[in-house]
């Protein structure tokens, strides 16, 4: 294990700096949810301080919008860096994102008194953050090898659920250390900067994904990124092998169309992959984590913990958990039980806890304005605590797994796009109506989720296919675009040219 994980030191590198813009996606998110909150962002912004959770109208729009404006940013990012990600690749086009999160990370950090200012930040933060959510899972799974790339590639919703326990838990600290001023809400704002500054500088020192730069045709640039990434010499057996792969799969793409296509798109195996790729995403959002994630404070509220500190402190808790599941399920699940399984596990378990929790609250009601927590809050708690560890185990990390590999090379900055662009819509769609929705139907909010879960549950059942352990190039053959028997043709016709241009490199002179 430790010779492993040196021989992929760089490939973790990578991950950690590409992973910066999902941090970030976990940090905006998390840190408005408790910023909403606080008692000093509702004075310096003109909203009622005398009630909690979604009781108040007009908590509950300004908290849509705020939340909702993010994410509807991130929606119009991802599909721009689609294309952006084929034009100039991952690594440029990460670095603009970057860029353009600052800058709207910048004009919340300066909002004073004027709301507007918080809901245009918002709008640009999300155009960056999208952008980096459509960019990074392909720069990641490209640069990661098969055995670990679940694991790696996982790492994902690792940090974006380590960004949004950070930002609960020091929302929690400033509402405890600072007294009610512009600083308790503009510290947390303004933290996020620093990994965002991070990321932009990291970049310039990380190399342009391999399988990239071999569908430009810079096949010298692929070999010296690729033994880079895998800490062996250009000539090595093991690079000459996967470039040999790559550049067949990619030759088999090309000998099928001239250029990517709306066809091409709609060929049996790439349509079913688009299909699963949208469905996915789509039953991600309707799990409820979002609605808990983004409003926590609020919700704890809502389902009786009714102190402003308590119910931050239960978000903190409530992150903390979703942090140490994910970080097990990566370490120990999700190469071992694979992608399938986890889903059908997680979609069974967070239905339960969510029709618990949506009947507990419905015979049990929190008594308002109450100083202390009954037993039926305290079950209620525990209940959300037992959903997000089904969901950290399952459907947190899976899907963003699932779709930066069963792509083609030529259609995966597309077929990402999509499913981001997909998660960021329906993520809007949640996040707008959740607060209206506890506001207006209380707990039958958690009886409709619990539904959504069987229904994620059935969809994995009969869609769903393993892919642990397989390589990229390896999907075409699993979806039907390509017989075994024809890519190992190809593969062996191309490694052949392969080790002919590595003998002629090696028998050069030298200049």
């Amino acid at each position: 294990m430790p010779s492993q994980f040196f021989k992929n030191r760089r490939v973790y590198l990578l991950t950690s700096v590409a992973y910066m813009g999902s941090l970030l996606f976990g940090y905006d998110t998390g840190v408005m949810g408790s910023v909403l909150a606080l008692k000093a962002f509702k004075q310096d912004f003109g909203l009622p301080t005398d009630k909690s959770g979604f009781a108040s109208a007009k908590n509950a729009s300004v908290s849509s919008n705020v939340v909702s404006l993010l994410t509807a940013g991130c929606f119009f990012g991802a599909i721009a860096a689609a294309f952006l990600n084929e034009r100039f690749g991952r690594r440029y086009s990460l670095m603009g994102f970057a860029l353009i999160f600052l800058v709207g990370a910048s004009i919340q950090t300066a909002a004073h008194h004027e709301i507007g200012m918080i809901y245009a930040g918002r709008v640009i933060a999300g155009l960056g953050i999208g952008g980096m959510s459509s960019i990074t899972p392909v720069f990641v799974s490209e640069n990661s090898p098969p055995n670990v790339r679940g694991r790696i590639a996982g790492l994902f919703q690792e940090f974006l659920v380590i960004g949004s326990t950070f930002a609960y838990w020091l929302d929690y600290g400033v509402s405890l250390h600072i007294p009610v001023s512009t600083r308790q809400w503009r510290i947390p704002v303004a933290i996020q900067l620093i990994p965002g500054g991070f990321m932009l500088i990291g970049l310039f020192f990380l190399k342009e994904s391999p399988r990239w730069l071999m569908k430009q045709g810079r096949h010298d640039e692929a070999a010296a990124s690729l033994a880079h990434i895998r800490c062996e010499e250009p000539g090595s057996e093991e690079v000459i092998k996967e470039l040999a792969e790559i550049r067949a799969a990619i030759e088999e793409e090309l000998n099928a169309t001239e250029g990517v296509t709306w066809k091409e798109c709609l060929l049996p195996g790439n349509r079913y992959r688009f299909l699963t790729g949208f469905c996915l995403m789509f039953w991600q959002q309707f799990s409820g984590t979002n609605s808990i994630g983004y409003y926590a404070p609020q919700i704890f509220q809502t389902v009786g913990v009714s102190k402003s500190s308590a119910s931050l402190f239960a978000t903190g808790v409530y992150g903390t958990v979703k942090v140490v599941t994910t970080g097990l399920f990566l370490i120990l699940g999700i190469d071992r039980f694979g992608r399938r399984k986890s889903l059908l596990a997680g979609a069974a378990w967070m239905a339960t806890m969510m029709f618990i929790i949506g009947a507990v609250l419905a015979t049990h009601p929190p008594v308002v304005k109450s100083d202390t927590v009954s037993s039926a809050s305290i079950a209620m708690v525990v209940m959300i605590y037992l959903y997000v560890i089904g969901y950290s185990a399952s459907w947190g990390p899976v899907p963003w797994v699932y779709l930066s590999e069963i792509f083609p090379t030529r259609l995966r900055a597309y077929g990402v796009g999509m499913g981001a662009a997909t998660q960021w819509l329906f993520n809007f769609v949640i996040t707008k109506i959740t607060p209206e929705a506890v506001n207006h139907i209380g707990w039958r909010t958690f009886l409709m989720f619990g539904i959504f879960c069987m229904s994620m549950g059935i969809f994995a059942f009969f869609f769903i296919k393993e892919t642990r352990r397989l390589k990229l190039e390896d999907m075409d053959i699993l979806f039907g675009r390509v017989t075994a028997e024809q890519r190992a043709e190809d593969v062996e016709r191309t490694l052949a040219v392969e080790k002919k241009g590595a003998i002629y490199l090696e028998e050069a002179p030298k200049a």
